[in-house]
């Protein structure tokens, strides 16, 4: 959640660290990679918490590394007993490098052996080399025990992302993200069936960036310790269309919670050059709120009664 609003990152006095792993397979057996990394803490006291995630994605048939960590401020302000509102502002510091030694330019290729030349004397292999940027964000999640809504934008300041910053047009345009979500109980009057506490939590995340559109959808049972989920992806570029659907388990022990994603490969029947590769998610969690072990059983994603 805190990757499209940074101010799920003080949802319920949140104090959580965790790492996720994510691999998605393209054709010819190359691969995209990204680790994630992300840190809360909470200051009750001071009505603020501090959030930190790092974002890194490797794709090794080009030898791009694109490196981005953020340091969020979340303020928290509580409506009434159960309304909480929390505005946050967010710190990115872009890197993105290739690696031209892996990249294949014009003078390399012989049209009459059909061979690859070891090295190139292309002029633009000088110019690629580093871009870093600074990338600023705001958003504000408003929520209770049972409902969440937000509002995210990222790339406030349309940093620029070409690797000579001479040319204007590689700018990240503003991604204006809209999030909501409800969770409700599922065994309210305690049957054997199944686990007490046992919940369902429907998502949504509405993304705008330049002309495209992304629409995310998930639905999560959570029984007990043990979670499974649904989750399917829309995109609108040139058109409208279905990109994806995805199985998720997640396993709570204690302080700990491990998880997997898998996104099933999908390719458009209408449109054939819309293909959505398959995508394996791996994720460990660590809670270290004091008061953790008082939820007994209880793993609701909309609490607040940490709060207190």
């Amino acid at each position: 959640m805190q990757k499209t609003n940074p101010s799920a990152f003080g949802i319920n006095n949140m104090n959580k660290t965790g790492v996720l792993y994510n691999s998605q397979g393209l054709i010819n057996n190359n691969r995209i990679e990204s680790q994630y990394f992300f840190g809360a803490i909470s200051f009750d006291q001071d009505n603020f918490s501090l959030g930190l995630d790092v974002y890194s994605l490797t794709m090794d048939n080009t030898g791009l590394v694109n490196t981005k960590p953020r340091l969020s401020y979340i303020y928290k302000i509580q409506f009434d007993n159960d309304v909480y509102f929390l505005p946050s502002i967010t710190l990115g510091l872009g890197s993105s490098r290739f690696d031209p030694s892996k990249l294949v330019f014009e003078d390399q290729i012989s049209l009459v052996s059909g061979f690859l030349q070891t090295e190139s004397q292309d002029p633009i292999i000088d110019q690629i080399g580093n871009s870093n940027y600074m990338d600023l964000g705001a958003s504000f999640i408003i929520h209770s025990s049972n409902y969440l809504f937000g509002v995210s934008m990222q790339h406030l300041n349309q940093p620029n992302i070409s690797y000579n910053n001479e040319d204007t047009d590689y700018t990240l345009p503003i991604r204006v993200s809209a999030q909501g979500g409800y969770e409700f109980d599922i065994n309210p009057y305690d049957r054997s069936i199944m686990p007490r506490y046992s919940t369902v939590y429907a998502f949504m995340n509405l993304s705008k960036i330049g002309d495209n559109y992304d629409i995310y959808l998930s639905q999560e049972a959570q029984l007990g310790s043990f979670s499974v989920g649904l989750n399917q992806q829309f995109r609108k570029t040139s058109s409208f269309g279905f990109t994806n659907i995805g199985l998720s388990v997640a396993l709570a022990y204690e302080n700990f919670e491990f998880g997997a994603l898998y996104n099933f490969p999908f390719r458009s029947p209408i449109n054939t050059t819309v293909y959505s590769p398959s995508t394996i998610e791996l994720f460990l969690t660590f809670d270290f709120s004091p008061y953790l072990r008082n939820k007994r059983g209880d793993y609701s994603r909309l609490s607040i009664d940490n709060y207190y």
